[in-house]
């Protein structure tokens, strides 16, 4: 049975210390990352570091029982909310498939090609048509083509988050 993924919120920017506290405790987490100049304890000149892409989420494979995850969480000192579906109380799930694609396009190190990162709410503004990835590095990878000043970008959202990177459009085909 494959585990699913769920989305943690965080607040004060604290991605790093949750997911070194989730560490500590055993639990699998990803935090899109990226990377940034940035002047790093005074030095002269900025140096390329990883930061999150966007604050305040963490990504936790679920591992256990939701009552018993939910008990380990509780003893982080700051609070947490695990995402919610719209229109119900339960908790929002990522398939394992859909997170191994989501890392894959958030790789921080794959720089053939532009990337951006938006909330999900500003991707769905975005017109465009359902495809599947069907050549290169992301082939098999779903998710929505859009175009905007005659470039093609590959939008997939998962729990609030979307990446979009530019593509060629001959190596998409509808679904």
């Amino acid at each position: 049975m494959e585990n699913s993924w769920l989305v943690i919120r965080t607040f004060n920017r604290r991605e790093m210390d949750v997911g070194s506290f989730l560490k500590e405790n055993g639990l699998t987490y990803f935090i899109p990352m990226t990377y940034k100049e940035k002047v790093v304890h005074n030095e002269p000149k900025p140096r390329r570091v990883l930061v999150p892409v966007v604050h305040g989420y963490v990504f936790l494979q679920k591992t256990m029982q939701e009552d018993d995850l939910r008990k380990v969480l509780t003893r982080y000192p700051m609070p947490l909310q695990l995402m919610k579906n719209k229109g119900d109380d339960r908790i929002s799930e990522i398939s394992d498939r859909e997170m191994t694609d989501f890392r894959l396009l958030c790789d921080p190190d794959y720089v053939k090609t532009p990337v951006e990162f938006m909330d999900a709410a500003e991707a769905e503004l975005k017109p465009g048509t359902e495809v599947e990835v069907v050549h290169g590095q992301f082939a098999g990878i779903r998710g929505k083509l859009h175009k905007s000043n005659q470039k093609y970008w590959f939008i997939k959202t998962v729990g609030g988050i979307s990446v979009m990177l530019r593509i060629s459009r001959w190596y998409c085909k509808p679904v």
